[in-house]
């Protein structure tokens, strides 16, 4: 029988197969891989042993289409360049690890098309856990995810109903720290470039409003969506001084345009903080490494996956999550590209 498999390697091996060479049925060969405990120990070998010699390899997405229970979570990440998201999901990563499940990673991109187009194609595969890097904007699929029953965790972004769980922090709050501090410090022409949208907007918001407190109102916003990088931090900067030639202060969306930023001044003669201050969102590792240092709001971006992870995994145990919504904090890290 093995030689017959061996010799037509087009034809995957059943369960059938395995039981002919353990010598049992083929229910005690799916009890003995998916409850090895339920199994005696002598069976429990052989069937082993048949695995071994056949080559069979569970096909876990029938398995969890059979009876119903998967061991894969699903991470829909909108970008797996954003560094970010990358924090993030190596503190989901480390959650998980020595558990049963496993994780599989999607991206959608930021279109809300994507994102429905992407939850769809998995949603019948019934996953035990889905994961999202942001909060779920269709309506649509926050309905469809909440009729799966299946645990749900949104991340990053908030808002006060969420399809299950929420690790999140205030993008509103932290923007609100940097416009208190760029009005302290007496910026009066003073431009933001980044996300404008979502979250972006909560960021814009609350920038505003920080900035209000001193009688300081925001001049311009270049909207920078999407993933960006160096590049484009060096293009925003060169178009936010030629729209605005008396900007004296600066909030990017994200470091990474931030450390663009202070490259383009660096081309243009500009000093910083001297002529233009600039500061950044997110605190990345290089942030303090920087020439000037970047100022910037600290989001604990592996803490927050970590912290999701562990809600997570406590609902796919069958545990009590006390708070499904948790906010981590955010604090405003100064450094010398905003106070020379």
């Amino acid at each position: 029988m093995i030689s017959k498999l061996i010799n037509n390697p087009s034809r995957p091996v059943r369960v059938e197969d395995v039981a002919r060479v353990a010598g049992v049925s083929p229910i005690t060969v799916s009890r003995a891989l998916s409850h090895p405990h339920k199994v005696r120990d002598e069976t429990r070998q052989r069937v082993t042993e048949a695995v071994a010699q056949t080559g069979y390899v569970v096909n876990s997405f029938a398995s969890s289409l059979r009876s119903g229970r998967s061991s894969v979570v699903t991470v829909f990440v909108s970008s797996l360049l954003n560094p970010y998201y990358a924090n993030s999901m190596q503190g989901v990563i480390d959650a998980f690890e020595n558990s049963p499940y496993h994780l599989m990673f999607s991206q959608t991109g930021y279109s809300e098309l994507l994102e429905i187009d992407a939850v769809n194609s998995v949603l019948p595969f019934r996953p035990a856990g889905v994961v999202f890097t942001g909060v779920v904007r269709s309506e649509e699929t926050r309905i469809a995810l909440q009729r799966l029953g299946t645990p749900v965790m949104e991340m990053w972004g908030y808002r006060p109903d969420p399809i299950d769980m929420l690790v999140g922090f205030s993008n509103a709050d932290g923007a609100r720290l940097m416009g208190e501090h760029f009005g302290e410090r007496g910026f009066r022409h003073i431009a933001y470039s980044g996300h404008a949208t979502e979250r972006g907007a909560e960021r814009i918001a609350g920038f505003g409003e920080g900035l209000a407190k001193f009688g300081v109102s925001l001049e311009l916003v270049l909207p920078m969506e999407g993933t960006r990088n160096i590049p484009d931090g060096i293009a925003a900067f060169t178009e936010i001084m030629s729209r605005l030639p008396n900007c004296d202060a600066i909030l990017f969306g994200t470091d990474v345009l931030a450390a663009g930023a202070l490259l383009g001044a660096r081309k243009m003669g500009i000093e910083v903080p001297k002529q233009v201050a600039i500061a950044g969102f997110g605190d990345l590792d290089f942030a303090p490494h920087l020439v000037p240092p970047l100022t910037t709001i600290h989001v604990a971006s592996y803490d927050l996956g970590l912290e999701a992870g562990r809600m997570l995994l406590k609902r796919l145990n069958e545990e009590p999550v006390a708070d499904p919504v948790r906010l981590v904090p955010v604090t405003l890290q100064i450094r010398e590209s905003t106070q020379g």
